[in-house]
Parts: structure tokens; C-alpha cells; sequence
């Protein structure tokens, strides 16, 4: 870290001090140089100079020559940060609540494991990793809000590209109907092969993520900084207060929205209750499609105010001048190290990042913390809905009330606690410390787990003994039954699930409130009420939800508690002209080792975890759904990653207290150079030598 100093009365000064005053560089010298040591830049241009080229006839708020005066009170910071707000939580919705709310459905509808449901959301941050540094640097010194108008266009494109698979494929069915229940002496019907590739349309989701991504970047990074160009110093913390309070409601919309649309069925116009089915049957597919058409308007509908909006607004000018007198007192208001001086200097500055040991750690911790934290907000809703027996849309809706206010409340509380006992580096590492070890504690939420429920075939046999060797859904009760492959779950009056009425051996059926109701099933009970099953799973007797839930709320606050003081202390352990470009790689970092491996690999383990897949006609059955999951391995799966990934967490965060050396202070560092130059000159014969960077 460059050392800046002044002398205080510099007439009186002996000869030793003027020499160490002249060498020591002030921040009118450092305005003036473009490179410190390693060529790395160090300052900008001063504002004043950045924004003359600004023409004050182009600040006002319209369309080209189409400016009307009664618009022109929008043209003010706050209306900018209403409608970069709503850019927030359109997106917030989108990504980060409809996409997680609707994966389970996806994998159903579209015959998808979960590393492929999971590489959907994988999918959105590696769009942004890749164009997040391009986008930072072109849109560095351009038409910031016309980058956000452009894009509102692709991210309103991405949503409408992810429902053209509802539109494109014909209306669902649970099942054909001629094979529901037993037909004693019937012919075997055809297997459904699923020739028509349905889970090819994974692609289109990818596609619409990519989008989604492209669409978003500028969002959290040029957006912010038309703001804080446009808004006085002071007023720079609250604006971003608001922007990061909407970008964090976004998603509890997202997650309760998208509940309450899986309640309704995906075709519309279709009623659900002709298949003698509801929103508890697992085969229900809930209108996952409806929220995304929304989002693409909301989207669309903010492309025309974010054009109307000048490269400046009115007063940036003055304002920039403010900034520049503050920068001589070591305001922040500098340049990104590595884009400063212009391409070349971009690997020279990654380096010097790379080198700080403490930096690269708490990158290596917040890598391990994403890596968890968006494989549970992908895959948590799933986990409820095996291990309690709940339907998709509630188990949604208790994810988004529980995991949501938990966010929201660790990152507000993590931030106060910053600012109420003033933490340092050490300090913020410290506590970042002791959250994760908590967060580590309460890991053992994951030894909650139900057992399996009885299924016929399954995991118990058809004359109901428990051992069972491997899963075979035909029996003497059935063989003759001319039974399919699709799945249509029944609960029989013994509690047993059977894959469907007519795997049940079921001969009558009769529509009922609750769904279908079948009589005269074969594969078990005596008389006519002990014989009678009803659509959907058989519920769960398991009583640990509330106590999984509290666990689970708990757990995301304490993990999110560290967040804003471990981006407060990348801050902190970095010079001061890369703190920007510092929390840019950092993201990259985070993304590309975290965000974007850890759904794809959470979900791999939870396919592991499957006890019954969709059966096929003789393909590859690596890409089919699962209807049933082992739910000890599941939670022990989950348990023994979330464990090893936070051992890993506190071992970064370690490092980052550990290897981080307290700069001295500036009379040791005056001192310091002082001494130097004194013993340079007498080498130098009186010349002093150049002052070495010291840090």
C-alpha cells in the first residue's frame, strides 16, 4: 500500500525532512501518475476531467429530441433508483426465487435428474462470469443507463425463452386414462418410450439462463456506479442500502409467488380433477411457466425509462468536483487497478491480488459458503418435499418464509454489528470466525430424516414383508392386470404406496373430493373398505418439520451473517486503488469455484440418493425422473457435504487472521522513510533515492 504523508510546516523543516517530504507522494502527485510499483495504475483522472466532455444540453430526461418537460421530474437520482429497484427485484424473482421454486416441477415435466435440473441455475451465474469483467470495463466510461436498457431487453428475451417449452410441447397428461385401474385378463400395454425427447427442451433452459445472465450483469455493477456518480458522497450509502433492501426482497417474492402458481394446474384451460388428481399428487404439474411471462414484462417495461435517462444527470459535474477536493483528503474515489492504464496492466494487477494471502482467502471462503448456499436454495425445497411428503408448491412456500427473512435478517444485522463496535480486519475476520463455526454447529439440522415411506415393490414387498432384494413393481396380484409405466401413485388403505391403481391390482374407480378413489384392489386387504386406496402418496407421520424448519432458519442467518463483514474486510486487506477490481475477481472467483459447481454437484449426490426411477423400455434410464429417494441417505449425503465444505470455510477464514499483517502506522511510516532516505542519500552522495513502496 503506497505510503501518502504531508509535513507540517515544511519552511522549518531540516534538510532530512524536506528530502523525505519531496519523496513522500502526495495525493496532487499521485493524480499526476498513472503507474505506482509493478505498473499497477494507482489514481484516475480527476472527475472534473472525466465528465467535461458531458454536454448540459444531454441532461435532460427524454428519448432523443423527444424531451418533455412534464417528465423531467423523474429525471433525479431517487426516480433512477426506483427504477433500478425494480430491475433488482425483477431479477430477484426471476433468478433467485421462480428458477429455484419451479426445478423439482422442471425435473417432472421434462423427465430431468437433478445435476441437469441443477445445472439450469448453474447456468445463469456462468453467463455472468464471463462477461462480468468485459461489461465492467466497456461500460466503464459509456452511456450507463442505455447498458441497463439493453439489459432489460435480453433479460425480458431470457424469460420469455424459458416458457417456450410449456408452449411447445402438447398439453400434459398424468396419465392416458386406459390403463388406470386392473383389467383381470387384459392385454399388457405398450411401455411409453417418451419418443419425443421431452427432456431435450433442458437446453432451451440453459438458453434462457445464459440470457437471464447476460441481461443482469451491468445490474449490480454499472448500476450502482451511475449512482454513486450522480448522488452526493453522504447520500452514496443509503441509495445502495435501498438497492441491496430490494435486491433481497426480489427473491421472498419470487419464492411465494412461485408457490402459489404450482397450486394451479400447467394447462389452464385443462381441469386437473378429469385425471383424479390435485396439487398433493405428486404428478400434479403446477403452472411453473406463469410467473416467467410476468417477469418478462416487468422486464420489458423498464427498457424505455432507462433510455430516457442521460449519460449524467443534472449536477454531476459540480458534483464530481466535490469528489475530486475530497479525493486530496483520501477519498476512495479512484480507478480500478488493472483497467486505469489500459489493458496491458490487467494481468500485472490480478497478480498483485493473487499475492495477498489474506485476499485470496476470504475469496476461497466465500467460494465454499456460495458453493453451499445456492446448491440448498436450488435443491431445500426438494429435501421437504421427500423427506415430509409435501407438495412442491408448500414446500416452496415454507423454504421462501423460512430461509428468505433469515437472508435478509443476517445480512442487515451482520452490517449493524460492523458498525456498532467498529470492527477492524481482525476483528471482522474474528467474528466471521465464530458465525461459521456456529453455522458449522447447527449443520446437524441434516440429521433430521424421516423414514421411507412404504412402496410396494419398492421397498416392501406385495405381501407386505419388509425384505426385499431389488425393485420389481409386478406381482402375482397384478401380472395379469395389463399394466404401463406411467406413474400414478395410489395410497392404500394398508398405507402403502403402490406405483398406480393398477399396479394395486385395482379394479373400480370413483371420483371423489380428494381425488380418485379405486375398490376392489387385489394386492391386498379382505373386505371391500380394507381393499380401497386413494390418489397421491400416503402422508407422513414424520413430527420433526417445525424443529427441521427452526433448524434450517437458524442455520442461513448464521451463514449470512458473515457476508457483509467478510466484503467489508476484502476492503480492508487490499490497496486502495483495487478495492473495486478486488471485489470483481472476487465474484469471479466465487462463481466460477462456488455458485456454478455446487448445484451441479449437489444434485449429482442427490441422484445417488434415488431409490425409484421412471421406468423405461430398455434406454438409458440415466436421464429420467425420480419419483422416491432413500431419505436417510439423502439427508446423510447432505450432511457430510455441508461438513466437509465448512471445515474448508473456517480453514480460509483462518488463514485470512492468520497471514494478515497489520500495515504500521503513519508516524512508523514516516519514520521509516525518513531513515531510508537518509541512508540512500549518504549512499547517492546527497541525491535521495527513489521511495520504495512499503506496506
Amino acid at each position: 500500500m503506497a505510503a501518502n504523508g504531508t509535513m507540517n510546516d515544511s519552511n522549518n523543516a531540516s534538510p532530512a525532512a524536506q528530502t523525505v517530504e519531496e519523496s513522500v507522494p502526495t495525493p496532487e502527485s499521485v493524480s499526476k501518475t498513472d503507474h505506482g510499483q509493478n505498473g499497477i495504475p494507482k489514481s484516475h483522472l480527476h472527475e472534473s476531467e472525466s465528465v467535461s466532455d458531458f454536454d448540459d444540453a444531454n441532461v435532460e430526461f427524454g428519448w432523443s429530441g423527444i424531451r418533455p418537460r412534464i417528465l423531467q421530474f423523474l429525471n433525479r437520482p431517487a426516480w433512477f433508483l426506483v427504477f433500478l429497484c425494480l430491475f433488482a427485484v425483477t431479477q430477484g424473482i426471476t433468478v433467485n426465487g421462480l428458477v429455484y421454486v419451479v426445478t423439482t416441477t422442471l425435473e417432472r415435466r421434462f423427465q430431468l435428474p437433478s445435476a441437469k435440473s441443477g445445472s439450469i441455475s448453474s447456468a445463469y451465474d456462468f453467463s455472468v462470469m464471463v462477461v462480468i469483467i468485459f461489461v465492467t470495463y466497456f461500460g466503464e466510461n459509456r452511456h450507463k443507463p442505455k447498458i441497463l436498457a439493453i439489459g432489460s431487453l435480453i433479460f425480458g428475451l431470457g424469460s420469455f425463452v424459458f416458457t417456450l417449452p410449456h408452449f411447445l410441447t402438447p398439453h400434459y397428461q398424468p396419465s392416458s386414462g386406459e390403463n388406470d385401474v386392473c383389467s383381470i385378463n387384459g392385454t399388457e400395454a405398450e411401455c411409453s418410450s417418451g419418443a419425443e425427447q421431452i427432456s431435450n427442451y433442458f437446453w432451451v433452459f440453459v438458453l434462457a439462463q445464459f440470457l437471464h445472465g447476460l441481461g443482469a450483469s451491468p445490474l449490480y455493477t454499472l448500476g450502482v456506479t451511475y449512482i454513486d456518480e450522480n448522488v452526493r458522497p453522504k447520500l452514496t450509502g443509503l441509495y445502495i442500502g435501498i438497492f441491496n433492501g430490494a435486491s433481497l426482497l426480489g427473491p421472498a417474492i419470487g419464492y411465494l409467488f412461485g408457490g402459489a402458481l404450482l397450486n394451479l394446474y400447467t394447462d389452464l384451460t385443462v381441469d386437473p380433477s378429469q385425471f383424479g388428481i390435485d396439487s398433493s399428487n405428486p404428478v400434479f404439474i403446477g403452472a411453473w411457466w406463469v410467473g416467467f411471462l410476468l417477469t418478462c414484462t416487468l422486464a420489458l417495461s423498464l427498457i424505455l425509462p432507462f433510455l430516457a435517462y442521460p449519460k449524467s444527470l443534472p449536477g454531476s459535474k459540480e458534483l464530481a468536483k466535490e469528489r475530486v477536493s475530497q479525493a486530496h483528503g483520501g477519498s476512495d474515489f479512484t480507478a480500478r487497478a488493472g483497467f486505469g492504464g489500459g489493458l496491458m496492466d490487467f494481468p500485472k494487477a490480478c497478480l498483485a491480488l493473487i499475492k495477498n494471502i489474506p485476499f485470496m482467502c476470504i475469496c476461497g471462503a466465500a467460494a465454499t459458503e456460495w458453493f453451499l448456499l445456492a446448491g440448498f436454495a436450488v435443491f431445500a425445497p426438494k429435501f421437504l418435499e421427500s423427506q415430509f411428503s409435501l407438495s412442491s408448491s408448500l414446500a416452496a412456500v415454507l423454504v421462501g418464509v423460512s430461509v428468505i427473512p433469515a437472508g435478509v435478517g443476517g445480512s442487515v444485522c451482520g452490517g449493524y454489528i460492523v458498525k456498532r463496535f467498529n470492527l477492524k480486519y481482525r476483528g471482522m475476520m474474528r467474528f466471521c470466525l465464530g458465525t461459521i463455526f456456529v453455522s458449522f454447529l447447527l449443520m446437524s439440522a441434516f440429521f433430521i430424516s424421516c423414514s421411507d415411506p412404504k412402496f410396494a415393490g419398492v421397498n416392501v414387498n406385495y405381501d407386505g414383508s419388509n425384505s426385499i432384494d431389488e425393485v420389481n413393481l409386478d406381482s402375482t396380484c397384478n401380472l395379469n392386470c395389463g399394466c404401463d409405466n406411467q406413474f400414478q401413485p395410489v395410497c392404500g388403505a394398508n398405507n402403502v404406496i403402490y406405483f398406480s391403481p393398477c399396479h394395486a391390482g385395482c379394479q373400480v374407480s370413483s371420483t371423489g373430493e380428494g381425488g380418485n378413489m379405486y375398490t376392489n384392489c387385489t394386492c391386498f386387504g379382505d373386505t371391500a373398505e380394507e381393499s380401497s386406496a386413494m390418489s397421491g402418496k400416503c402422508s407422513s407421520d414424520c413430527w420433526s418439520l417445525p424443529l427441521f424448519l427452526i433448524l434450517l432458519f437458524s442455520l442461513e442467518f448464521a451463514t449470512v451473517l458473515a457476508v457483509v463483514p467478510s466484503t467489508t474486510a476484502t476492503l480492508r486487506c487490499v490497496s486502495h486503488s483495487q478495492r473495486s477490481f478486488a471485489l470483481g475477481l472476487q465474484s469471479l472467483i466465487y462463481r466460477a469455484l462456488g455458485t456454478v459447481p455446487g448445484p451441479i454437484v449437489i444434485g449429482a449426490i442427490i441422484d445417488n440418493a434415488c431409490l425409484l426411477k421412471q421406468p423405461t423400455c430398455g434406454e438409458n434410464d440415466s436421464n429420467d425422473t425420480c419419483w422416491l429417494y432413500r431419505n436417510e441417505v439423502f439427508s446423510r449425503s447432505m450432511l457430510i457435504l455441508a461438513v466437509c465444505v465448512k471445515l474448508f470455510s473456517i480453514l480460509f477464514f483462518l488463514g485470512a487472521l492468520l497471514f494478515y499483517k497489520q500495515p504500521p502506522s503513519e508516524s512508523k511510516l514516516k519514520d521509516k522513510m525518513m531513515a531510508d532516505n537518509e541512508t540512500d542519500g549518504r549512499k547517492t552522495n546527497g541525491h535521495t533515492a527513489p521511495l520504495q513502496e512499503f506496506t
